[in-house]
């Protein structure tokens, strides 16, 4: 890692030995060009007083003018080599950079993670400060350092001609520099609070999206907007501050640095006058100072960029320097190993934990428990009693506890963590899958390498795992992708791909916690008797709330508040029946359906259990075939459906034989980036033209930008009368006799009016720089908040699509749209300067001297040509660069936010090598731009320093023919050289323009892709809420039939008809998989269903307007979602206004929560991070947030499944005795939950099968009784 806060900190001398001294050398070599230029120019001009001298002046000016134009051929593959050798240095630096980024990340703790409450946002801009460190460690870096060896030449060269003139040329530099100092500390200020706020708004943006359903249901679509304008403001703020602070800089520094040519030619003049001086040695000085001013103002942007990298270098090393007393955790602490398995128990002793966001309130109090090898042993207890810190300890993802935890005598503090890892696999509640095939989710952890053994533990494990009707429904199969772009499986289907991945591994150890808890009663009986199978002789800890699994002969630890409380075999600790356990049975009990437990048949895995459900032949099949239905749709439809609402199909199918993907890392990554680059050159870039016609229409500032427009076709305007009104300054060096030219009044006449120009030009700068960078970045605020809106106001399934994953947006809206920014007001700039220096400049010339002007004209072709052509190439160069580290970016965001599931399934290595793999293609992409933007300078540096030899010889020619006086003469040259000049500059710009194109045509693609009609903002016409005493049911479905809008010919619900009244509480049950989440979808208007399908409160549900139809239901989900807020924020999150603090504690109390929240020192104003509450508390206080928005239709997703016995019982009987709503709606697995409903609606296939009474419909022994005996299955 670098050490020093400089740009250069991550270079490495031996590795980067060979194309430093390319760096080094062709920096010197290009730096020294323009010196060589000056004295080459001073021999030509001194021609002026010597071609009477000369028998042949005309050949003389031949072969001086011919030596100009072999430097400029010369100087192309120079400054080539050093322009594409400073960017491949800067790639080197880019990628070491994110290589150690992404080592950090995989090496941080868990702690780290917990504590950081903008972990995405900071993602964003730490990417955003590795672009800039790049940038200014290549481009910027390359012009600088070749500007300051062409400076000090230049200087030399100066002083080798006249010391004096030099002396006072250089006289004003110590201004220069003290200015430069002033102004880069400010910009150093604001660009880093800038950073910040970008941090902000990223970590914002990404909220909205990740909790796009919570969001919307809520109505909170609002709020999420203005917050994020309200982050982007003060970016913006602290933008336009650093905006005139850069733009005052650059004002000053270019009048200094054109008042240096008054008193050079000031001076010069007098000297010759006085005959101290020869003309060729003020012409060489004064091309010196000429090439002199241009490289100081083509440095003074350059010497921006390079702060902003500065910043972006110190940001990154802070980042890097945070984990540096981890090295002692993750390196060497290395003393014992599990290579031979474990033995003999796992043994707590008086353990005490604290997680570090809440150093006060203990996890963990004085454990002492005892876990034997090759058993099963529960730990139990209610949600918040510490089941989960023990797992987290175990894995020692944590190790700042008090007492000892030892596994087979030697205590885990001295056990090499990965030794652990390998040793023991942790299956939680919320599992994380990854953006890859199901295959290689399930493969992931797995050290087999035999590929035969392998392919056979996989068919087993998707059979002990319940996956095959699952794998049976996938279009593709096991390589059906998951994640952004593929499908998103259920909650229970993820649980099941987990089991499957932990049997993959079978390690000495299993830990669940919670595992199934998101699985319906019959696949969850299925699957822990299938897992007791597997794990017979094998140590198994289950922590769960769950109490019907257990059996007679497992031990028990039960856990409250952290303690253990009692201890023993099942069948013990129901002896006490004043034993906590005993009660906790009790609260479960009083069931009279047939026992789970003796319903539940098992399943075969080949060689270790004894009978099988399914037939080997099946799973074989699946495991190689994709299954695809005639009468189904396409695959593409297939795969955009929600895996929960996939129909059960019949299979009895055709199959036809399919060749097996190969999960090869580099070849799957590979081709799928080769897919990837095709798809984006197949979207062509917007047009910069397009993209300023755009800018104009939004504007909402267009008198901003008249103003900038005006600033700038003034300030290219003084460009050429700087040049006419400096030539008579320049034609004082040859003295007239019969004139006052030459004179002292002459020479102070015109230096004052030169400065007054100067000034004038340098206060338009400042204006034009300022106003044109404000109104952009007016401008990229309005995109930006254009796109939030639109993105939280769009409908649901957009955000499914592969190219709006979370981390993509919030790079394109947070970094990319900077590069826009600066497009947009680099363009205005470099068109009208370029329009007036072009016209204006050269229609003076033609006037001022026609012949010599054409000369000039007839090589702009030339330079158009070229521009063009090095235009389209950048284009095509730099869009495969960005797309490529946008695909890089989107591993780090990946593992960001798996790191947990990462570091125990030790795949660390795999996401590493996925980086690897992308990082070589960026690589190449990066050299092949480095080539492209060092071949497009030298050309265009190259063709400049060509022409002015050319009108050098052409100028000179027409005076010693007497055609030109020397006053024309230099009043035409001047006006051309500083034409010429200016437009070389503005080509040099052309990369800086080019960046802002990929941003502008992906932001626009997002804002046209998104109808302004699909955002529900004003549709629908009823207002008025649901009334309290409807005379008949308040939802009703009509003959509903539905199909997801991305697959309209498979059917999720099949002419479904139901009425639900006032005063119900029912519970909707199924097998997964039957329609039961599309309900829930189609009652919120998630999505659309047909007119007339389904009516609420006698309304059709398309009729309502929409906020005011999500006002009346609240809606509490299988997945807890709450954001890193105070425990206040997320409870009133989408509350009436006004929800006073009574109101929260009546509803903590109500869910059973409130004792919990009591004990925290800080109470409601406590933040949340992901240590602080377990899965059942964070469930129960989002039913609290439900509560707490009064809905009159209530719907709980699955809200009991991952509650303890406790938690259930409370909000079973809130059910039962009614909770504060008119109708309560229950999507449910669970019998207890079922219960305390008065009625049931069982749904099979699509269709209601049948509905009423819980005991009527057992009675009846239908659907509902064959769900729970499993007869049916």
């Amino acid at each position: 890692m670098g050490f020093h806060n400089n740009i250069y900190s991550y270079l490495q001398g031996k590795k980067d030995v060979i194309l430093l001294g390319f760096v080094s050398a062709s920096t010197i070599a290009s730096g020294l060009v323009p010196a060589a230029l000056s004295i080459l120019t001073g021999r030509v001009f001194n021609l002026l007083n010597e071609y009477t001298q000369w028998s042949d002046p005309i050949h003389e000016l031949r072969l001086r003018s011919m030596v100009i134009l072999a430097l400029g051929a010369g100087s192309i593959v120079i400054i080539w080599i050093c322009i594409s050798s400073w960017m491949l240095l800067g790639e080197r630096q880019n990628f070491r950079v994110r290589t150690q980024l992404i080592d950090s990340y995989l090496q941080k703790p868990m702690k780290w993670y917990d504590d950081n409450d903008t972990l995405t946002g900071d993602l964003t801009q730490t990417n955003r400060c590795v672009e800039e460190l790049r940038s200014s460690s290549a481009e910027a870096s390359a012009l600088t350092w070749k500007n300051l060896v062409t400076i000090l030449a230049l200087t030399v060269t100066s002083f080798y001609y006249s010391w004096s003139l030099t002396l006072v040329t250089m006289c004003g530099a110590p201004v220069i520099v003290l200015c430069a100092i002033f102004f880069s500390r400010l910009i150093h200020i604001y660009s880093e609070k800038e950073n910040s706020h970008t941090a902000i708004s990223s970590q914002l943006l990404s909220w909205s999206m990740e909790a796009a359903q919570l969001v919307r249901l809520s109505c909170m679509q609002l709020v999420e907007v203005q917050n994020f304008q309200l982050a982007v403001k003060k970016c913006s703020k602290n933008f336009m501050k650093m905006c005139l602070y850069a733009s005052a800089n650059t004002a000053i520094l270019k009048f200094l640095t054109l008042t240096i040519f008054v008193q050079a030619f000031w001076f010069g003049s007098t000297m010759i006058r006085k005959h101290k001086l020869r003309i060729e040695d003020v012409i060489t000085c004064f091309q010196s100072c000429v090439l002199l001013g241009a490289t100081i103002n083509g440095t003074l942007h350059q010497i921006v960029i390079l702060q902003k990298g500065k910043v972006g270098v110190i940001n990154v090393n802070e980042f890097l320097k945070k984990d540096e007393y981890l090295k002692e955790d993750f390196k060497n602490n290395r003393r014992f190993y599990l290579d031979g398995g474990i033995s003999e128990k796992i043994e707590l002793r008086n353990v005490q934990f604290n997680y570090p966001s809440r150093p006060t309130v203990p996890a963990l109090k004085n454990v002492s428990l005892t876990l034997p090898v090759g058993k099963i042993t529960y730990v139990v207890g209610k949600s918040g009693s510490g089941k989960s810190s023990l797992g987290n300890l175990l894995l020692k993802l944590y190790d700042d506890y008090n007492g000892s935890i030892s596994i087979d005598g030697i205590d885990i503090k001295g056990i090499d963590q990965k030794s652990i890892l390998k040793n023991i696999t942790l299956v939680e509640q919320r599992c994380t899958l990854f953006n890859d095939t199901l295959r290689n989710n399930i493969l992931f952890g797995s050290k087999e390498t035999d590929e035969l053994v392998r392919d056979e533990s996989l068919k087993a494990a998707c059979r002990i795992s319940l996956l095959d009707n699952f794998i049976y429904d996938l279009p593709e199969g096991l390589d059906t992708l998951i994640g952004t772009g593929g499908i998103t499986p259920s909650g229970g289907q993820q649980q099941r791909i987990a089991i499957a991945r932990a049997y993959m591994r079978d390690t000495p150890i299993l830990v669940l916690d919670e595992a199934v808890s998101a699985l319906d009663i019959i696949h969850r009986g299925l699957l822990m008797n299938a897992i007791r199978n597997w794990r017979s002789e094998k140590t198994t800890i289950i922590l769960t709330h769950d109490l019907s699994e257990i059996g007679p002969d497992d031990m028990i630890y039960l856990l409250e508040d952290g303690e253990v409380v009692e201890q023993g075999l099942q069948r013990n600790l129901l002896l006490n029946q004043q034993g906590r356990f005993f009660n906790m049975v009790s609260l479960g009990a009083g069931t009279d359906l047939a026992d789970s437990s003796s319903l539940i048949t098992t399943i075969e895995i080949p060689g270790r259990f004894k009978t099988s459900t399914y037939e080997d032949s099946l799973i074989e099949y699946e495991l190689n075939t994709p299954r695809i239905d005639e009468d189904s749709g396409s695959l593409m439809e297939i795969c955009s459906i929600p895996l929960d609402d996939f129909s059960h199909r019949q299979k009895d199918r055709s199959k036809a034989p399919r060749v097996t993907i190969q999960e090869k890392l580099n070849e799957k990554d590979l081709s799928s980036d080769e897919k990837g680059s095709e798809k984006d050159r197949s979207q062509d870039l917007m047009s910069i033209l397009e993209i300023m016609k755009r800018m104009y229409s939004s504007s909402s500032r267009k008198g901003v930008l008249y103003l900038g427009i005006v600033c700038s076709l003034y300030a290219g305007i003084s460009n050429p009368i700087f040049s006419y009104t400096f030539s008579y300054l320049l034609n004082g060096i040859v003295p007239d006799g019969n004139s006052d030219r030459g004179s002292s009044g002459y020479l102070l006449k015109w230096a004052f009016i030169v400065m007054g120009i100067a000034a004038a030009d340098s206060g338009l700068t400042l204006l034009k720089e300022f106003i044109l960078g404000y109104h952009s970045e007016i401008y990229i605020r309005t995109l930006r908040d254009d796109a939030m809106r639109k993105i939280t106001y769009n409908r649901i399934e957009w955000l499914t699509q592969d190219n709006n994953k979370p981390s993509e947006l919030s790079a394109l809206l947070m970094n990319d749209l900077r590069d826009l920014r600066t497009s947009t007001s680099n363009f205005i700039s470099f068109v009208s300067s370029f329009v007036i220096v072009s016209s204006v400049g050269l229609i003076w010339a033609i006037v001022t001297g026609w012949k010599l002007s054409l000369v000039c004209i007839s090589m702009f072709p030339l330079l158009v040509i070229f521009s063009m052509i090095y235009g389209i190439l950048l284009k095509k160069y730099e869009t495969e660069y960005k797309n490529t580290i946008a695909k890089l970016e989107n591993v780090q965001y990946e593992v960001v936010t798996g790191m947990k599931t990462i570091r125990c399934l030790q795949i660390e290595d795999h996401f590493k090598a996925k980086f690897n793999v992308l990082k070589q293609t960026a690589k190449l992409m990066g050299q092949r731009r480095a080539i492209v933007t060092g071949f497009g300078v030298a050309v265009s540096n190259g063709l400049t320093m060509s022409i002015q030899g050319i009108l050098y010889y052409y100028a000179i020619k027409l005076v010693i023919h007497g055609e030109y006086t020397t006053k024309k003469m230099f009043e035409t040259f001047t006006l051309l050289l500083f034409t010429i000049m200016t437009c070389n500059n503005l080509v040099n710009q052309i990369p800086d323009i080019r960046r802002g194109q990929r941003a502008a045509s992906k932001i626009y693609r997002i804002l046209e892709g998104i109808d302004e009609s699909e955002c529900f903002e004003t549709e629908g016409h009823r207002i008025v809420p649901i009334v309290e005493n409807p005379t008949g049911p308040i939802i009703r479905f009509n003959d509903l039939s539905f199909a997801y809008p991305t697959a309209p010919t498979v059917k999720i619900l099949k002419h479904l008809s139901m009425e639900i009244y006032s005063g119900d509480r029912i519970a909707i049950v199924g097998e997964s998989g039957c329609g039961k989440s599309t309900l829930v979808n189609i009652i919120t208007r998630l999505y659309e269903c047909p007119s007339n399908s389904l009516f609420v409160d006698n309304t059709d549900v398309n009729d309502w307007a929409l906020p005011k139809l999500r006002e009346q239901i609240a809606v509490v989900e299988q997945k807890p979602t709450l954001f890193k807020g105070t425990i206040r924020e997320n409870l009133v999150y989408g509350s009436p206004l006004g929800t006073a603090d009574v109101d929260v504690f009546n509803m903590l109390k109500y869910v059973g929560i409130y004792d919990f929240f009591a004990t925290l020192p800080e109470g409601l104003e406590t933040k949340i991070d992901s240590g602080l509450l377990s899965g059942g508390q964070n469930q129960r206080l989002c039913i609290a947030r439900a509560l707490l928005q009064r809905p009159k239709i209530l719907i709980l997703d699955e809200c009991t499944s991952a509650l303890d016995t406790m938690s259930s019982h409370i909000i079973n009987e809130i059910i039962r005795e009614g909770p504060p709503t008119m109708l309560t709606i229950s999507i449910t697995h669970d019998e207890q939950m079922v219960r305390a409903c008065n009625k049931v609606a069982v749904l099979d296939q699509g269709h209601i099968v049948e509905m009423g009474n819980r005991e009527d419909l057992l009675r009846q022994k239908g659907q509902l009784w064959k769900l729970v005996t499993r007869i049916g299955d």
